[in-house]
């Protein structure tokens, strides 16, 4: 039996309750906004499932609220309701199959909103899971939006780690090195004091998480002595902007020598505004070693 009298009744429901549903999810998108307790994940998850429900409850009124579609006729009907549903699997396939993967994404995921990850070869800031999309602001300044199948099914890489119940700073060593630093006493290279105090900051937030990012460059042969020296300079001069001196390890000879670099941090942002700078003063003393 359908929900409603008649067709008009449930049409104007329809689009009254819609229309109520979204009123509801700006308002309380708004007040998480301005109530500043609540994170930016939190937030994004709650949207998140207000949209599922939105979703949901449309699709089933409209489906169990058109009475006209008990009136037809049991053999058309069946015929009417198979071709309906071959279009729909047609048509909604890949809108389905975003919206199950969004629903994975969001809740048992290999990444979550602020984390920095690799998708698809973009590597950014994830700004937000939506039912369809997730979106990414690269480091470039440019949002990209990759349906959630996709993001499913690619080759992804997280560079942001979550750190849990850390109770001593040689566990907190252990919980951030990279395959790469393969023993602590190398980890601790990078500069034990400003380590500590991002373990003493671990320790006192709930769930903290630490974005360890990592990129390569080529360097030529030339100079390479005294480019690197440059680079160690560099690497003391950012210790301030990311909390920790950046960590870097030649990693391949061949036509050029390979160096590995990683920064550690507990600001995702930082990493989005300042590794590019970062890059692109390593890239000057390469071009200076050329010249030269």
């Amino acid at each position: 039996m359908a929900i409603f009298s008649n067709d008009l009744e449930a049409l104007i429901y329809i689009i009254i309750i819609g229309f109520i549903l979204f009123v509801l999810n700006k308002i309380i998108t708004s007040f998480m906004k301005h109530f500043k307790k609540i994170s930016i994940k939190t937030e994004n998850k709650i949207s998140f499932i207000i949209s599922l429900i939105s979703f949901v409850t449309i699709i089933y009124l409209i489906i169990e609220g058109f009475p006209s579609f008990e009136k037809i006729d049991p053999t058309y009907a069946a015929i009417l309701t198979g071709a309906i549903s071959t279009a729909l699997a047609f048509a909604s396939s890949g809108i389905f199959k975003n919206l199950i993967s969004g629903i994975v994404l969001m809740f048992v995921g290999p990444f979550d909103v602020g984390d920095i990850v690799k998708i698809k070869g973009n590597k950014g800031i994830v700004r937000s899971i939506t039912l369809s999309k997730t979106i990414l602001e690269t480091f470039d300044g440019k949002f990209i939006e990759i349906s959630n199948t996709e993001t499913f099914s690619s080759s992804l890489v997280n560079y942001t780690q979550k750190i849990r119940k850390v109770r001593n700073f040689e566990q907190f060593l252990r919980k951030i090195q990279s395959p790469q630093v393969k023993a602590m006493a190398q980890l601790k290279t990078l500069d034990e004091t400003y380590l500590k105090k991002m373990f003493e900051v671990c320790k006192n937030i709930r769930n903290p998480i630490i974005h360890r990012y990592t990129f390569r460059m080529e360097f030529p042969y030339e100079g390479f002595k005294r480019k690197i020296r440059e680079v160690h300079n560099l690497c003391v001069k950012y210790r301030e902007i990311f909390g920790a001196r950046p960590w870097y390890d030649i990693v391949n000879f061949g036509v050029k020598i390979h160096i590995k670099f990683m920064i550690l941090t507990l600001d995702s942002n930082t990493i989005l505004e300042d590794q590019p700078k970062f890059a692109h003063e390593l890239y000057q003393i390469i071009l200076k070693s050329v010249v030269k």
